[in-house]
């Protein structure tokens, strides 16, 4: 129950990391197009901006993929290995 809570705990805080760099990106953006810069200028720099943003995702989306992957695995191995423990347990009951 514990690690469930921790787990919880851990995919809010993310959640609230990638609120707060998409925030950030939507923020930037803003402050470009209202900067007093060429067009050109102004254009360039929300490429370079959108460049970086879409890799922080990727590597966001690459990490949480890889959490999530490791973690179905270990319930997986705690169910099989509480399933396995009832089975044995309802065989000792029933004298099997």
């Amino acid at each position: 129950m514990a690690d469930m809570r921790r787990e919880s705990a851990r995919q809010e805080a993310r959640s609230f990391g990638l609120g707060l760099l998409i925030g950030a990106a939507l923020g930037a953006g803003a402050a470009l197009l209202l900067a007093p810069a060429t067009g050109e200028a102004t254009r360039r720099q929300l490429r370079r901006g959108a460049r970086k943003l879409y890799e922080r995702g990727e590597d966001t989306l690459s990490e949480l993929v890889e959490d999530t992957d490791r973690n179905a695995r270990r319930f997986a191995r705690r169910g099989l290995k509480r399933g396995r423990k009832l089975v044995a347990d309802a065989r000792d009951t029933v004298g099997w």
